[in-house]
């Protein structure tokens, strides 16, 4: 960056930009000239010889503006995607992906913020269509006045101070969004000063009332024209004063290497340039100038140009050509329907004198539906003109010549012989055309890419946050994804990083094309899962976490969380409690009416056992049985719906949690649910 630049003056803007002016005089015309055949503003006789005009029509082609459209529309169908290289390993990654989503999400929430206004799709319309794409990107403070307005805490204040005041600053910030503005130049606008190869200045121009700019920025002339001060300025008569007030003045945003400049610039009553700066400031970009360029079509020989060739420039004078001969031929026509007419033939009558003396010609003009009776001897007949074949051939010779500089198009896909690969061939020509536009585009939102995260670390000093997400601000922990922001802050973006951008210009067949070549080498070990996953444009942490997460949603740990919340959301605590009876039936062969392994209400337990079912059904061991006989035979077991009542039975006892121990002290077996035996059996 240069050191101890001079503010430029109002005289400095006038000479640079009458400089500049006459530099790129010829890039504007080219600009002018197209944009009239793409807006159809042109003639298509414009410069025929008024001799040839029979009848007033104008068949202006629309081959240019719908090629326009359509390219324009291919390119900016999807967002560019970014891809960011930060290091190896999955932190990194992950630090990598979410800035990538920051600079994406900052990029288009500050492009967007006029309404009907979009950047990015300026930029490649320009890109495509006028030769040249120009942005730029400036801090703008005033977006978080909110945030500077809340007083920060002075030397009395606690730690519980300081937190608040973190909390609300960084609210207010997220509420305000990035502090930035991305904003469109008009390349017919803009007047860039390259040095060395590297841009250095630039003025950037616009038109306003002149009316408006001195109400607005507190303007007047002085006596002799010149534009000054209001408290400077002098009456003028009331005719120079209309004259003056219905003209128009340039509005000049001039940028160097130190200093920002807007100016108020026009033509005095002599006729000389006269100037007035209205704001002026010290910007301190570290990176200098906030403009990046993206070039259309160029060729290797041309240096420091504003704008090259759009893509429809190679073709752009055969189409008025064409619409030229279109009207020719809409002559032609006219003269086969209202041909002019020649009398032949001698009459015995009299000639009829005019005022002149001289013999004077019957009205013979024909009109449709009309009877013309001539004198006797004479008759009408049409002028033998050739017909139009020649005409119509040579036009048919300009349109196979447009339609060979044009992008191929599909019109039927009836009776086509391997019509997937044909359509495959059309559509890679048109990618592979505008590839140069596309490349352009890439490097200029790498450049303002750098600018803005040098603004964070040079203007912002703190976290930026953008929001990401969607569904509004989280309310709990379970909806906190609702409302997602990325913040990152000067630290945060210390660390060199690879930035990588590139314009989406995804055609029907490339996903499954890209899709297989990736499948395939993945298969075949030329490519780990991270290439490929990156080959297809995804971020290889995030595609990690999202299998992840599908693992987990099958586990069975996860599908009893969602029941639980789906029942609870639903309000049918008695279906969560049955399903959660289940379970426990399931676990420890409790059916619905009775305890695990019981018998049926009023049977006899089996021998051997002091309640429940056989041995190894989950029933309770009578201990003192079993140890008189083996498997309890002939011993009798005690009354069963006295110990089922909470009759206390010799031998046994029942202890306070109400778990009958066996008889001789025995206790049941291990993992055995605790339940209460008052009642009905089997209630738990």
């Amino acid at each position: 960056m240069a050191d101890g630049l001079d503010a430029p003056s109002s005289e400095y803007l006038l000479s640079l930009g009458t400089e500049l002016g006459d530099l790129y005089h010829q890039q504007d015309i080219d600009i002018d000239t197209f944009r009239d055949q793409r807006e159809m503003r042109t003639p298509a006789m414009a410069e025929a010889d008024k001799d040839y005009v029979l009848v007033n029509v104008d068949p202006r082609d629309p081959d240019i503006s719908e090629e326009a459209f359509q390219q324009t529309a291919m390119l900016t169908l999807d967002r560019p995607k970014l891809s960011i290289v930060g290091g190896e390993g999955d932190t990194a990654q992950t630090v990598a992906s979410k800035l990538e989503h920051f600079t994406e999400q900052s990029l288009w929430e500050c492009g967007t913020r006029t309404p009907g206004q979009d950047t990015m799709t300026q930029v490649s319309d320009a890109c495509l269509n006028d030769g040249g794409g120009w942005a730029k990107i400036l801090w703008a403070s005033d977006l978080w006045q909110e945030r500077y307005s809340i007083p920060s805490p002075n030397g009395t204040a606690t730690g519980s101070d300081y937190a608040s005041y973190d909390r609300a600053t960084e609210d207010a910030k997220k509420k305000a969004g990035p502090p930035f503005v991305w904003a469109y130049v008009d390349p017919r606008n803009v007047y860039p000063q390259w040095s060395g190869g590297e841009l250095v200045e630039v003025l950037e121009t616009s038109q306003m009332p002149m009316r408006f700019a001195f109400r607005r920025y507190r303007l007047s002339l002085d006596s002799g024209g010149n534009i000054v001060p209001e408290e400077l300025g002098q009456a003028a008569n009331f005719i120079e004063a209309s004259r003056l007030m219905s003209s128009t003045v340039q509005l000049y945003e001039h940028w160097d290497e130190e200093w920002a400049t807007w100016a108020i610039c026009g033509r005095n009553y002599n006729q000389q340039g006269t100037g007035y700066i209205v704001k002026q400031y010290r910007h301190r970009y570290p990176f200098g100038v906030p403009y990046d360029y993206a070039p259309g079509l160029t060729m290797s020989h041309w240096r420091n140009r504003k704008v090259g060739w759009s893509i429809g420039r190679t073709k752009l004078w055969l189409v008025k050509y064409r619409q030229y001969l279109r009207a020719m031929h809409a002559q032609y026509v006219a003269r086969d329907l209202l041909s002019p007419l020649v009398t032949y033939g001698d009459t015995p009558a009299a000639m009829v004198v005019g005022d002149n003396g001289l013999a004077k010609e019957p009205q013979t003009s024909i009109h449709p539906g009309e009877i013309l009776n001539l004198a006797p001897g004479r008759q009408l007949q049409r002028i033998p003109y050739p017909d139009a074949a020649t005409l119509e051939k040579h036009m048919a010779l300009i349109d196979g010549a447009i339609r060979d500089l044009e992008s191929p198009r599909v019109t039927t896909l009836s009776g086509m012989e391997g019509a997937g690969f044909a359509i495959s061939q059309v559509l890679s020509y048109t990618r592979t055309r505008i590839g140069p536009v596309r490349h352009g585009i890439e490097a200029l939102l790498k450049g303002q890419t750098e600018k803005m995260w040098d603004l964070i670390r040079e203007h912002a000093g703190e976290k930026v946050w953008v929001f990401y997400g969607g569904g509004g601000e989280a309310t709990s922990a379970s909806d906190a994804a609702r409302a997602e922001y990325i913040g990152f802050g000067p630290k945060d973006l210390q660390r060199p990083m690879h930035i990588q951008w590139e314009v989406q210009a995804q055609l029907p067949t490339d996903e499954m094309i890209m899709a297989r070549y990736a499948h395939e080498r993945l298969a075949g070990g030329t490519w780990g899962k991270d290439e490929a996953v990156s080959y297809m444009g995804d971020n290889p942490d995030e595609i990690r976490r999202s299998i992840a997460r599908d693992e987990i949603r099958q586990s069975d740990a996860y599908k009893k969380w969602l029941y639980n919340e789906v029942f609870a959301l639903a309000g049918r605590g008695d279906m969560l409690q049955e399903a959660q009876q289940a379970m426990a039936r399931a676990q420890f062969g409790v059916p619905q009416q009775g305890l695990a392994g019981s018998s049926p209400a009023g049977a006899q337990p089996q021998p051997g056992v002091f309640e429940g079912g056989g041995p190894g059904m989950g029933g309770v061991p009578d201990l003192g049985a079993l140890a008189a006989a083996p498997n309890g035979a002939g011993v009798g077991p005690p009354p069963y719906q006295q110990v089922v009542g909470g009759a206390q039975q010799p031998g046994g006892t029942l202890p306070a949690g109400g778990v009958p121990l066996a008889p001789h002290g025995g206790v049941p077996p291990p993992g055995l649910a605790p339940r209460s035996l008052g009642g009905s059996r089997g209630r738990q």
